[in-house]
């Protein structure tokens, strides 16, 4: 009996001892995994030293502290030490992938192709200044009669205007025919004739009179053309001089469309073929250009060209001083093409930012040519197939100028070295 007691007792001693080895065990094995979480801990903060904070919208605005934005309902971004040592080695920056998720930021690669052009501009119908005569008697005489004609009349071509009196041509056509019965030389009689058709006779009364041998002396004025009357102020009784003006007579076909256009655009118009007339007189009714020109002067203020289009018109459903809208449609030869909203105008220069093939954002100076329809023609600056930003641009500017970027891509233009200006700093408290 006293033997079993023993051996219970050194039972419960051994046990004992060995759960205070285990216990002192686990005891140090948890003590070094702590130690060694909080010295991982310390080495990853210290490694993501943050510099300060910012607002992407504002930034070149620091705060020492975190918390929420005093310009915009959001939190600030720390700057991470270890971006602004990445940022000084390389051209371009770098963003948090989530942010440029969250931002929606997409980007489109540069391609070649034609530059697609159309726009309408306002345009007026007028007389064609080619097609303008003004009727004289080109001699002093009396007006017999005149017809029942006011200014805008349409007149057809023969129609008459006044019949007139002229002493002179009745004394012309006695010497005529006085040498025809005395024998005149052919040259003596021809140039009588010839004096009549300079004094402003008619020339079917000259024929008249050579197959009648009969004096004329009263002689109708017709209209030389088919037309728009638009000058006729002469009465029955009046006398006229040489210099009076009997009418003037404005041709209606063609007629003349005209629009002025900016003067950038005067490369790309070609033919007649990239233009289209409507008139809302005349809703969907299609218009034939037989004739187009670029007047040669620009106007200084508004720095516009004149264009000028032959336009036929055989109803004269064009009149003149109508409303009419000149729509032009035309492509430019294959050049490199952004999207516009890709672009960013400094008002002293234009840039893109480009994605690079590890994933930085560089931003990139670019000359631009034209811009039409939402897409940007780059004469210099960008390759075939770089990506450019083209959404999210905001982001990525704040972080290009907050890291420097641009001052070093100005830099390595200029062939200088550029020291980035340091932003405004501003203390957040919360």
């Amino acid at each position: 009996m006293a033997s079993l007691n023993i051996k219970n007792t050194a039972l419960i001693l051994g046990s004992m001892i060995v759960g205070g080895i285990i216990s002192v065990g686990v005891y140090t094995y948890y003590s070094s995994a702590k130690v060694s979480a909080d010295t991982g801990a310390a080495q990853k903060k210290e490694e993501r030293k943050v510099l300060f904070w910012y607002d992407p919208m504002y930034p070149n605005t620091r705060f020492d502290k975190p918390g929420k934005s005093p310009f915009m309902d959001m939190d600030l971004i720390p700057k991470y030490a270890d971006e602004e040592t990445a940022s000084t080695s390389a051209p371009g920056v770098r963003i948090d992938p989530t942010q440029t998720q969250n931002l929606g930021l997409k980007t489109e690669p540069v391609r070649r192709g034609p530059l697609q052009y159309a726009q309408t501009f306002p345009a007026n119908v007028s007389y064609n200044e080619y097609q303008f005569v003004i009727v004289q008697a080109r001699s002093a005489g009396f007006i017999e009669k005149v017809y029942p004609l006011t200014v805008g009349d349409k007149i057809k071509q023969g129609s008459p205007l006044i019949d007139l009196t002229i002493p002179d041509w009745v004394e012309a056509q006695s010497e005529y025919l006085l040498l025809r019965e005395t024998g005149g030389s052919a040259t003596q009689v021809e140039g009588i004739l010839e004096r009549l058709r300079l004094a402003g006779m008619p020339e079917a009364d000259i024929q008249r009179l050579k197959a009648t041998r009969k004096i004329q002396t009263r002689f109708t004025l017709k209209a030389p053309i088919d037309g728009v009357i638009t000058a006729f102020d002469l009465r029955t009784g009046m006398n006229i001089s040489k210099d009076n003006v009997v009418a003037k007579i404005q041709g209606m076909d063609p007629v003349w469309v005209s629009a002025a256009v900016p003067e950038s655009i005067a490369w790309l118009i070609k033919d007649a073929s990239q233009f289209t007339i409507t008139v809302p007189a005349w809703p969907g009714k299609p218009f034939t250009i037989s004739k187009w020109s670029i007047l040669p002067s620009v106007d200084a203020t508004t720095r516009t060209l004149q264009l000028r289009l032959q336009v036929d018109n055989p109803d004269e459903a064009l009149k003149p001083g109508m409303n009419a809208y000149l729509q032009l449609k035309t492509q430019s030869e294959p050049m490199l093409l952004i999207p516009s909203k890709a672009l960013i105008d400094t008002g002293t220069e234009q840039r893109v930012i480009t994605v690079d093939n590890e994933g930085r954002f560089v931003p990139k100076q670019v000359a631009v040519f034209h811009e039409s329809q939402g897409l940007t023609a780059i004469r210099s600056g960008l390759s075939e197939g770089e990506n450019v930003v083209s959404s999210g641009l905001f982001l990525i500017d704040s972080e290009a100028n907050i890291s420097g970027a641009l001052d070093r891509m100005r830099a390595q233009t200029n062939g200088t070295h550029a020291v980035p200006a340091m932003p405004a700093q501003a203390t957040h408290s919360h």
